[in-house]
């Protein structure tokens, strides 16, 4: 209200929610999904670049590679650093989301993870301190990586013999094009690893990668997560991933 003057202060949820606070405020309906009520306030805080930490996941084994404006070969799954503070030094760590939107992340400044278009490329999953080793954030992967992707085809046979293995027709009927019996054959065939991709409709034993490292998806009833970007494969065992997909051997170098 205005008179008297009352305000009230909200928090961004952590990720995988934090992408709701970019498409809806804290007061329309389904607010609550990106933004918890922090409290009430009075007065007014100083602008700052630096988000509140308290409400990242810290990883202090490291840092990713720093976002770089020129880099054109980042793919979907990819970490990145970003500094938003020098003093203290705080970094934030963001991931390169999944196609389409993983081609904005090789344009530039224009859709660097602290701009006006950020969104589009990047989700903020967390803060770190330090330095992490090289093999932390995945790399390009040129190499050929395939699984075998199966799939069962039913095909019907007529005329089968009555009583036989799977004939609709029972020891004693006549013979005839009644007599009906479903075939199920499994087909596999070489099939390229790719990053995972909101356009493709994962099953169970699909296999998707980060850079070298492969993920296949898990049986029933896990399987349904496997298509849901919040369970998107990470180098961060601590995400929701592995509730969907399991790291199976890297792909060959």
């Amino acid at each position: 209200s205005t008179m008297p003057l009352r305000q009230v202060a909200y928090r961004c949820n952590a990720w995988p929610l934090s992408g709701h606070c970019g498409q809806i405020s804290p007061i329309e309906d389904g607010g609550d999904l990106g933004w918890t009520f922090a409290g009430s306030c009075d007065g007014s805080i100083g602008p700052t670049a630096s988000p509140s930490f308290d409400a990242l996941s810290v990883d202090a084994s490291g840092c990713p590679e720093e976002f770089s404006a020129s880099k054109t070969d980042y793919e979907a799954g990819d970490l990145v650093s970003f500094s938003v503070s020098d003093s203290p030094s705080r970094d934030l760590v963001y991931q390169c989301r999944e196609s389409p939107n993983a081609q904005f992340c090789n344009q530039g400044a224009t859709f660097a993870p602290d701009s006006e278009s950020g969104t589009l490329a990047w989700t903020l999953i967390g803060a770190c301190s330090g330095t992490l080793a090289p093999t932390y954030s995945p790399s390009q992967y040129d190499g050929t990586c395939q699984f075998m992707k199966c799939v069962v085809e039913e095909t019907v046979e007529t005329n089968c013999a009555p009583g036989s293995d799977g004939c609709s027709c029972l020891t004693g009927f006549p013979a005839g094009a009644d007599c009906v019996k479903t075939i199920e054959t499994e087909n596999c065939t070489p099939t390229d690893v790719d990053p995972w991709s909101s356009g493709v409709d994962y099953v169970e034993d699909d296999v998707v990668r980060l850079g070298a490292k492969q993920f296949k998806c898990r049986e029933w009833p896990n399987f349904i997560w496997c298509n849901e970007e919040a369970y998107v494969p990470t180098m961060n065992d601590d995400d929701f991933w592995p509730q969907a997909w399991t790291a199976i051997e890297d792909c060959p170098p």
